[in-house]
């Protein structure tokens, strides 16, 4: 399984994602789910959830027509985010249909979630979700974030403290507790993390990590969270009969 966030605030974009692609009880494999991209006028992150083949074939395309010395379309060339994602949904499209002939009688699922963010210049930095049909939709301004593949678990953090004025460090450190609440609850989500934080106006990737579970910095995170939140329970409002 996956799991994957963006979020957007006045100060710039954060991403985050997972790396645990399978999770059985003796084969636990990971692969990195954020492909980033960032040259002269422009910087993108994009995140993927769903059918690990098909994310992958997509990824693969994406760095060829990068290297591609014809006139094709490419993330140098799209105008503006829209035309990236609609690029990726034809893409994520293109590749389910061709393994579609073979799995044609299989249950398994080959669409993939994407997350695209980023900023060219003279544009707002802004978050897409492609979904597998190759349709895509604009982030909600209601709702500062985006999450692809298991959602559930980090949601609540962020919809009590992700708001457009918080800073940006706030932002990624939520954006980490986000994750490790995910995978506190779902084996299926788990380490490394990427991390990506980016700049309104920067046009480069400010901060790029990856964090294992006993990484320092995110070891710290998790524990001080935690031990919060056990103080939090303590001083909450007794009930008449204790």
């Amino acid at each position: 399984m996956t799991y994957c966030v963006a979020i957007k605030i006045n100060e710039g974009l954060v991403f985050a994602s997972d790396s645990r692609t399978n999770a059985g009880l003796d084969n636990i494999s990971s692969y990195s789910k954020m492909l980033t991209f960032n040259v002269g006028d422009r910087a993108f992150v994009i995140l993927t959830s769903g059918n690990l083949a098909t994310s992958q074939a997509v990824y693969h395309r994406i760095e060829k027509d990068l290297s591609s010395s014809e006139t094709i379309k490419n993330l140098n060339t799209c105008e503006d985010l829209e035309e990236v994602a609609s690029y990726i949904g034809e893409l994520n499209l293109e590749y389910q249909s061709l393994n579609n002939d073979n799995l044609s009688q299989s249950s398994i699922s080959l669409g993939s979630h994407f997350i695209v963010g980023g900023q060219i210049k003279g544009q707002n930095p802004s978050l897409m979700l492609v979904y597998p049909e190759g349709n895509y939709i604009h982030m909600s301004d209601d709702q500062p974030y985006l999450q692809i593949g298991e959602i559930k678990y980090g949601k609540p953090i962020l919809d009590r403290m992700i708001n457009n004025d918080m800073s940006i460090g706030d932002a990624a450190r939520v954006a980490l507790l986000s994750l490790d609440s995910t995978m506190r609850s779902d084996l299926t989500v788990g380490p490394p993390i990427d991390l990506v934080v980016f700049k309104r106006n920067e046009f480069n990737l400010n901060f790029k990590e990856q964090l294992k579970l006993d990484s320092p910095f995110f070891k710290e995170l998790s524990d001080i969270w935690a031990t919060q939140i056990e103080k939090g329970v303590k001083v909450l409002p007794k009930f008449q009969w204790e």
